[in-house]
């Protein structure tokens, strides 16, 4: 089941929210929580519900186990406990691309939606124990629901055990959590009904164009999908969490309004370049020892924790050399250029890392790469008319990635204009009836990250 799907929005979503608001004990909210939860993994695939309650119940069994045993036994059954995490993302994820470096047929399965996000999650947990930030859960239902929670299991936010395990037992279904949670989703749904999947659209329109234009249409027709798809699917996400009393931390914050390659990560899916940081990058040495080494390390696996597929090891490690570029040689630089340069240059460099990411091989990558640099073949009457035929998307898209409409919501607050909570209202109940037209006009179209 998908958040843009008219079964969640007018049948689960309420009827998940009425059960929970109705019944009157903390342990009964989270029970109906963690039985939706499961109704909402295995609505597609039941089999692989299956898979899920195995992760829960060992890392539940492995978290008690950690807290009793000491010295070298626990570090055997910390590791054994990952070992075993990694084992299951690995066996679905990886072994088709493993069999095909060696010529071997691989095995026709679908991947389980959200096993890197739930198995990241059920990591953090586990180091979170072991490095004795928090108690090891005793009660299984809670951890349950931390893992299999519906409002991310999916894609996502990774939701940090230490942030989430005080809110089990106190996250209090108010009206003004609930209303925020609502304008979130909103704001989420717009982004994926009317502008993800209109970008979509034109990248598809553009696949076999081979202008110059038209390459470069079709890079940012890409960028443009992919930051309104997943930074829709997080704003759901959170707005989701918000309405039954858990708090989720932003997932994204106007990344291509960065200045630097290294300010783009810290705003474009802030809780993976967060767990890279706190479970790979710190416990290899951090910037103490080997940072070169680090570095690599951790953009190699964050490249494969996108996909088995050598492109997405090409932009991790894209993504990590950029980075040593600008810590060793560009940055006495780029703080001396105005910002709108060091946007542009960033921008420009996100642009070209999403192309690695979207190319079926490396060789079409660089296809691509050819053809945005064709001056032979500049443009085309096709990529001109997809031009012509979508600026205001563009132009509104622009904008909206940017911090102006944040800018014009605080300013109105701020200011106090009468009547502004109602034009504000009625601005989002527009939005989303239109949202819900576009998904029911339209043909289906799933989030992009479901893939990863």
């Amino acid at each position: 089941m998908v958040f843009n799907s008219l079964i969640f929005i007018f049948c689960f979503l309420p009827i998940t929210w009425i059960l929970t608001r109705i019944v009157p004990t903390t342990f009964l909210k989270n029970l109906v929580l963690f039985i939706f939860s499961l109704l909402f993994y295995s609505w597609n695939d039941p089999f692989y519900v299956l898979l899920l309650l195995i992760s829960i119940a060992w890392n539940y069994l492995t978290g008690l186990e950690l807290e009793k045993e000491t010295g070298k036994t626990r570090k055997i059954v910390f590791w054994s406990a990952i070992a075993f995490n990694l084992f299951i993302l690995g066996a679905f994820k990886y072994t088709n691309f493993l069999l095909g470096i060696f010529g071997l047929e691989g095995f026709d399965f679908a991947l389980p939606v959200g096993l890197s996000f739930f198995t990241f999650s059920a990591i953090s947990y586990l180091a979170d124990v072991y490095k004795n930030d928090v108690p090891a859960q005793k009660n299984p239902l809670s951890l349950g629901l931390y893992i299999a929670f519906f409002g991310k299991i999916s894609s996502g936010p990774i939701a940090f055990y230490r942030d989430m395990e005080p809110q089990f037992q106190n996250h209090p279904m108010n009206f003004t959590l609930f209303c925020e949670g609502l304008i979130l989703f909103t704001k989420g749904l717009i982004k994926k009904a009317l502008f993800a999947d209109s970008f979509a659209l034109v990248f598809s329109s553009l696949a076999t164009n081979t202008s110059m234009a038209g390459a470069w249409l079709y890079a940012l027709s890409y960028m443009m999908q992919i930051y309104f798809d997943f930074s829709g699917y997080s704003d759901m996400a959170i707005g989701v969490s918000n309405m039954f009393g858990f708090k989720l931390k932003i997932n994204f914050d106007h990344p291509y309004s960065a200045k630097s390659i290294q300010d783009f990560w810290r705003r474009w899916h802030i809780s993976l370049s967060t767990w890279f940081r706190d479970y790979v990058y710190i416990p290899l040495g951090g910037n103490r020892h080997d940072y070169v080494r680090n570095i690599l390390i951790v953009w190699f696996l964050t490249g494969l924790w996108h996909g088995a597929n050598w492109t997405f090891i090409l932009w991790g490690l894209y993504y990590g050399g950029l980075i040593l570029l600008e810590k060793f040689v560009l940055s006495a630089y780029l703080d001396k250029l105005p910002m709108a340069i060091r946007r542009i240059y960033t921008f420009v460099l996100v642009l070209f890392g999403w192309v690695f990411f979207f190319s079926d091989s490396i060789l079409s990558a660089f296809g691509t790469f050819g053809h945005m640099f064709n001056f032979m073949n500049i443009c085309d009457s096709q990529a001109l008319f997809v031009l012509v035929g979508h600026i205001p998307l563009f132009v509104l898209g622009f904008l909206l990635t940017g911090e102006l409409f944040d800018k014009v919501e605080q300013f109105c607050f701020q200011k106090g204009f009468r009547y502004d909570k109602i034009v504000y209202t009625s601005l989002y109940l527009i939005g989303f009836l239109i949202s819900v037209a576009f998904v029911v006009g339209s043909t289906y179209q799933s989030f992009l990250y479901f893939a990863f």
